[in-house]
């Protein structure tokens, strides 16, 4: 899509029969139509997997066990979609590739640059190891407050969590709350588990711009910070 273009969400509401006035704009526009028709069969392919999330609260986010299995195939098929910013890379090697996938308001779609989050967003993180050594992935989150949220493992004094298998999302679902934005998320993809006594002011640091230190860049750890705009309001 061009910078003429609606926006995503602009776009989710037109298909949804909520704002027709994109109508005459997709006419004419084959990239919105492509858009549109990809997000049509991501969401026939995935969406009777998604259950309402619990209303648990952990900090400031909420976790729920959603069984979304977005096989590899689901990837493929919808990538007309732009997929989320080049990852920071401070580590040895390529970086880890990370995809987020959003529900709002029963809508699924893929992050992109030009989308945000709301509270009541659920995302869902797949992991793409390209390193056949990789085992383990440990994931946090610093928001606008600076507060440090534990996604992957959430427990404080917890290690890293395996790897699912390939095309597949990490266990359960984040719920976004309305703490102010943006969403920095931290993922780090290792040989062997990291703990978050060890590595916790590292993410925080990570994630504010810092490199990683160097005993993590020894470790041959992928290490990738996604900044997820955040915007005031509830997901509709």
């Amino acid at each position: 899509m061009s910078k003429d273009c609606p926006s995503n969400f602009a776009l989710d509401a037109y298909r949804l029969g909520l704002d027709r006035a994109p109508a005459v704009h997709v006419g004419g526009c084959a990239r919105c139509t492509a858009w549109l028709a990809a997000q049509e069969q991501v969401a026939a392919q995935v969406a009777h997997l998604w259950v309402p999330p619990a209303p648990r609260r952990i900090g400031f986010w909420r976790f729920a066990r959603l069984g979304l299995p977005v096989a590899a195939a689901a990837a493929a098929a919808v990538l007309v979609l732009a997929r989320p910013r080049p990852p920071t890379e401070t580590a040895k090697g390529p970086a880890a590739l990370i995809q987020v996938a959003r529900s709002r308001a029963g809508v699924l779609s893929w992050l992109s640059p030009a989308d945000d989050l709301v509270a009541d967003d659920a995302i869902r993180i797949f992991v793409n190891r390209h390193d056949g050594a990789d085992r383990d992935v440990l994931v946090g989150s610093v928001d606008g407050t600076g507060q440090l949220a534990r996604f992957y493992p959430v427990n404080g004094q917890g290690c890293s969590v395996p790897l699912p298998a390939p095309g597949q999302p990490l266990d359960g679902s984040i719920q976004i709350d309305d703490a102010p934005g943006p969403e920095r998320l931290v993922v780090l993809v290792s040989h062997a588990p990291l703990c978050w006594p060890a590595v916790g002011e590292a993410v925080r640091g990570f994630a504010a711009g810092a490199p990683l230190p160097a005993p993590l860049l020894s470790q041959g750890v992928h290490a990738a910070r996604l900044v997820l705009p955040k915007r005031a309001g509830t997901a509709r």
